[in-house]
């Protein structure tokens, strides 16, 4: 009988590790989805602003070319060197910003994959302690409770694991 009530508050405690781990497996999933996702959209906005760039270098060369041999010289030189400037005070800057957010955003997200993996783990070692525990309930043996209180130790300190990582 002593046993069995041991077992029983081992497996209540368990259980609440495990319950820990799930939720914050569940958490450090949506995070790698989270991250994921705003890196695509920043990824979309540094092409769209690629895109703004490539336009006005090209802009830029053509008013160069049709600007040589033109009474419009003089302005179609200005308006090529407003671009190529708006290219270098604007547009630069927005594609270092941008790309520095996406190296944020995947490296966040592989933080978060990382964790997940430590909380999935935990989640197995804890559910094969509560295996365990129970099992020593049924076949009346200590040492079935205590390979439970082992792997459950395992799967708590991959919880801590996963919360440092």
């Amino acid at each position: 009988r002593r046993l069995a009530q041991q077992a029983a508050v081992v497996v209540a405690i368990i259980a609440g590790f495990l319950a820990v781990a799930t939720f914050l497996s569940n958490e450090a999933v949506k995070e790698v989805i989270t991250e994921e996702t705003q890196a695509a959209e920043t990824s979309a906005r540094l092409e769209a602003n690629n895109t703004k760039t490539t336009i006005a270098d090209s802009n830029a060369v053509l008013l160069r070319v049709i600007g040589a041999d033109s009474s419009a010289q003089k302005q179609a030189v200005a308006k090529a060197e407003a671009l190529e400037a708006r290219i270098t005070e604007e547009l630069a800057p927005v594609d270092r910003e941008l790309a520095a957010e996406i190296r944020a955003n995947r490296e966040e997200g592989a933080t978060a994959e990382d964790q997940h993996l430590f909380f999935e783990l935990s989640q197995v070692g804890l559910q094969i302690g509560i295996v365990l525990a129970g099992i020593a309930i049924l076949a009346r043996r200590r040492w079935l409770l205590g390979g439970g209180i082992v792997v459950a130790t395992v799967g708590v300190a991959l919880l801590g694991l996963g919360a440092i990582a």
